[in-house]
């Protein structure tokens, strides 16, 4: 982290004492520890104070607030703090601390040499008077104390709107006293610049560490993943744009190669419902690059000033570059769909069936062309079918005529068996009849459509080939550099048998 950013590790527990050794082994890196009391059933402060080790910051969160403390739990709590000395404190900004903050009542608090922290936290969205309600919190707030507004990310342009708030309550002398981002996987981009945009602080759990709100990231992404603390005003943005975005594993390949060059991008998360909402992003955040993945390899087309020869024949693009603000438009899946199976198989003259229309399927329906197959179409939706084998000069079936039908080749070109839905699966498995059998789904790598067509003889090929190849196509479009291959397949292989 920048020096006047402080790295949070959040610690949760139902117990005392999962509370208290999840404390004592906090990751060297965190400059303070956040204990959220609220979560621990048979609560002894004393008991968890007492523990020595990193700074301690207090949480009593109530149910109001997203935590689970009841009404009149949280003031004995932070009352026994006080007289522990505790390091920071976080009061809520509202009407009963608010009080308490103020000296009202008969018992006000006296804070020694508690640093507070006045917090506001809003699960529904990020309101339109955002910026009021930080004068107001900072008007409030004693002197030394932070400020921490933490609201949900309904659209991508949130992110901007708080990096806008962070820049706006920098002081002249450069102190840091808001702290600010976004929840949920719209605010993933907020959670890893707010550094860099003023942030006084950030939050993150351990790894495997039960998240205490949505959208956290692990606290060994932060320092290893996107090395928060090495991203400055010069650090170039890259990115993939999906809906959903979470279980992508390209940030964690594209960081990796960036890291094992030395190379100063950061490549980050971007999840939107719709392009209107992210396009500002693009050209805010000035992110250099993008990968783009369901549902937006078409849909991007027209936000486009220039496509390669590929994806122009194609009509979908899976890469962006920025060029002296012209968003130029690639294709790297063609070949990379293609290759595992040319080195497994002549293609020429074989019967190839791909199920699906979308921007994936184009790519392989295409470069099966190129390389002399015969395709079929199947799509759920039998007008998108007939339309792709229109514009590429392929063949089309209803969906339920592949049901017994020989093929050379069968390939799912759909999202279907995708994480987090294992279960899933394009076709029944009785309908599977080729001896080749090809999913492009990379998470899991051995999706319940090949494990089936295994059972039932067929060689299977996983979708890790393809990912890996057309990443590392992207890598260099992006930075001008030949990828790291082997980098980039060791980390996606270690983060697939990682989530198995």
């Amino acid at each position: 982290m920048p020096r006047e950013c402080l790295l949070i590790q959040v610690v949760s527990g139902a117990s005392t004492e999962e509370v208290r050794r999840a404390y004592l082994a906090a990751d060297p890196r965190a400059d303070v520890v956040e204990l959220r009391l609220d979560t621990v059933k048979d609560l002894d402060v004393d008991r968890i104070l007492s523990a020595r080790g990193k700074p301690k910051l207090v949480t009593m969160r109530s149910r109001r607030q997203g935590g689970e403390a009841a009404p009149g739990d949280r003031e004995p709590v932070l009352r026994r703090a006080l007289l522990a000395g505790v390091e920071y404190l976080d009061l809520e900004f509202g009407a009963d601390d608010r009080a308490l903050l103020e000296g009202a009542g008969p018992r006000p608090l006296r804070r020694r040499s508690t640093r507070l922290v006045l917090s506001s936290h809003d699960f529904n969205g990020t309101p339109a008077e955002l910026p009021e309600r930080c004068r107001e919190m900072l008007r409030v707030a004693p002197a030394g104390a932070l400020v921490k507004i933490v609201t949900f990310a309904d659209a991508s342009t949130d992110n901007l709107r708080v990096r806008d708030l962070l820049r706006a309550a920098a002081g002249s002398d450069g102190a840091r006293r808001l702290i600010a981002f976004c929840m949920g996987p719209k605010g993933l981009p907020s959670r890893i610049l707010a550094p860099v945009w003023g942030s006084a602080a950030i939050y993150a759990p351990a790894m495997g560490a039960a998240p205490t709100a949505p959208g956290q990231i692990p606290l060994e992404d932060v320092c290893d993943l996107y090395r928060c603390d090495r991203i400055g005003p010069r650090t170039r943005l890259l990115g993939v744009l999906a809906n959903p975005v979470a279980h992508s594993l390209s940030p964690r390949m594209h960081n990796a190669a960036l890291a094992a060059l030395d190379l100063d991008y950061r490549y980050l998360p971007f999840e939107a419902t719709t392009l209107a909402e992210f396009l500002p992003l693009m050209s805010e955040l000035r992110v250099a690059g993008l990968s783009v993945t369901i549902p937006y390899k078409e849909k991007i087309l027209p936000y486009l000033d220039s496509l390669d020869p590929v994806a122009r024949d194609v009509r979908a693009v899976n890469t962006v570059v920025k060029t002296w603000n012209r968003l130029c438009g690639s294709n790297t899946d063609v070949e990379a769909a293609i290759e595992p199976l040319r080195r497994r198989m002549p293609l020429r003259d074989r019967e190839a069936a791909v199920l699906g229309a979308g921007g994936a399927a184009r790519a392989l329906v295409y470069g099966l062309l190129r390389e002399g197959a015969r395709v079929t179409i199947f799509n759920r939706t039998e007008e998108r079918a007939r339309e792709l084998a229109r514009e590429l000069g392929a063949r089309h079936r209803p969906w339920r005529a592949l049901r017994g039908r020989r093929f050379d080749l069968l390939v799912n070109a759909t999202s279907v068996g995708m994480a987090p839905n294992l279960d899933a699966t394009p076709v029944p498995a009785a309908w599977v009849a080729a001896p080749v059998v090809y999913d492009i789904v990379y998470n899991p790598p051995e999706t319940r459509f090949l494990r089936e067509a295994r059972r039932r003889g067929a060689t299977v090929i996983d979708g890790v080939e393809m990912f890996v190849a057309q990443g590392a196509a992207q890598f260099r479009l992006f930075t001008g550099r030949d990828a790291p291959v082997d980098v980039m397949r060791r980390t996606v292989l270690e983060a697939l048998r990682g989530a198995a």
